[in-house]
Order: C-alpha cells, then sequence, then structure tokens
C-alpha cells in the first residue's frame, strides 16, 4: 500500500506542474493567433461564383431623343459563393437601338464565402435584354463582413419583363475593417 502512495506523489505533482505550464501558455498562445491570423485572412483572396436572379420595380419612366430612362427599385437573390439578398435601387436607359446602360447601388445582406454581414454592391452594366454583362464592387461590410472588398463581373439576360437571371464571378478580399 505505500508503494502506490510513494509512485502516486511524484505523479501527482508533475501532473499539477504540466496542468500549471499549459494554463500559463494559454495567453500567449491566444496572443500569437490573433496576430498572425488577420495577416493570413486578409491576404488570401477568394474566388466566388454562383448564380443570382434580379426583380426590378419601375419606378419613373421618362423618354428623350428615342432613349428610355427609366428609375427602378430592384431585389436581387444571390446563390453560390454569395448566399443572401441586394436589394436597392438604380437608373436604366434604353436606347433606340435595344441596348442598354444601366447603374445601381444595393445593400447585401447575407453570407460570402462564408462570413455572414452586411455589405454596399455598386453595379454597372451594358448590353440587351438577351445579352447583358456588367461589373460589380463590393465594400463597407458590417458584422463579419467588415474589411470586405470584391470586385467581378456577370452575365445574364431576361426572364421575363422585369426580371434579369444570370452568373457572377468574384475575386473576394478579407482585409482588417
Amino acid at each position: 500500500m505505500q508503494a502506490k502512495t510513494i509512485i502516486a506523489r511524484p505523479v501527482s505533482r508533475q501532473l499539477k506542474r504540466w496542468h500549471s505550464l499549459r494554463l500559463a501558455m494559454l495567453p500567449l498562445v491566444s496572443a500569437l493567433s490573433l496576430a498572425v491570423a488577420p495577416a493570413v485572412y486578409a491576404d488570401e483572396p477568394v474566388q466566388a461564383n454562383g448564380t443570382f436572379t434580379v426583380s426590378f420595380s419601375p419606378l419613373s419612366l421618362r423618354t428623350a431623343d428615342g432613349n428610355t430612362f427609366i428609375e427602378y427599385t430592384f431585389s436581387e437573390d444571390m446563390l453560390g459563393s454569395f448566399i443572401g439578398t441586394r436589394v436597392g435601387s438604380g437608373s436604366l436607359v434604353i436606347h433606340p437601338d435595344g441596348s442598354l446602360n444601366t447603374e445601381n447601388s444595393g445593400i447585401f445582406t447575407g453570407t460570402i464565402a462564408g462570413v455572414s454581414g452586411t455589405a454596399l454592391f455598386r453595379y454597372s452594366g451594358s448590353g440587351t435584354f438577351a445579352s447583358a454583362g456588367g461589373s460589380f464592387s463590393v465594400t463597407d461590410g458590417t458584422s463579419g463582413l467588415a474589411g470586405v472588398h470584391a470586385e467581378g463581373t456577370d452575365s445574364g439576360s431576361a426572364t421575363g419583363p422585369t426580371r434579369i437571371a444570370g452568373t457572377y464571378s468574384f475575386k473576394v478580399h478579407f482585409g482588417a475593417p
């Protein structure tokens, strides 16, 4: 019985020291991981791809010199690397030859590459209703998307009088907010 007590005491002391050492190392490991993680996170761009569907609601319409000018609001559903909805407003010019130009901006709410929050999307596009494309920029994120910056392109076509569907491709960077 005494042999167990003699062996148990050194093992018990050694375990206590090991436990104390582990507890003392926790703040150092935590500080190092915080110092290293943002630099790696900020430097690695993420390729984002997916699909979108946009529904428009015209607010005003006027014509001049054969051009039709439409102010509108929209709701855009995105799937793929961006999962969520973008809501905003914009303007559309339809030229006499059937070509168009549009610009809009809106707030995206959802996830980008698995990170949740909101962000400002700006868009500029051109083409025809049969085939249009343009470029996006994403900035001014909140929550997990604070520090987000993305640039990309899309292409799509009309699927109804006030709907467009298509695909997008972005490069996304998550920087320090």
